[in-house]
């Protein structure tokens, strides 16, 4: 009979944390972009009148930028959970 192997999180061999150190980084940059992004939008919208049909549409895209960055910022906590502390 087989013995039963306990579950236990994975391990992170040395060779990957270049690959998670990077991919945080790629993260990071990103949902920031992202962020300045929603910005810019969301000013050129406050110039527009409020009935205009632009403003509605650029207001849809803002909130999706927003949602996007919320998510990329949640991706960059997870990773980092796989790099070594400093």
């Amino acid at each position: 009979m087989r013995e039963k192997r306990e579950l236990r999180p994975p391990v992170v061999v040395a060779t990957t944390l270049p690959f998670f150190a990077r991919a945080t980084t790629i993260v990071d940059e990103t949902w920031h972009d992202l962020d300045r992004m929603a910005a810019a939008l969301d000013q050129r919208a406050a110039e527009l009148s409020a009935d205009s049909p632009d403003r509605a549409i650029l207001k849809l895209v803002i909130d999706g930028i927003e949602d996007l960055a919320r998510r990329l910022e949640q991706t960059e906590v997870a990773l980092a959970a796989y790099l070594p502390t400093p």
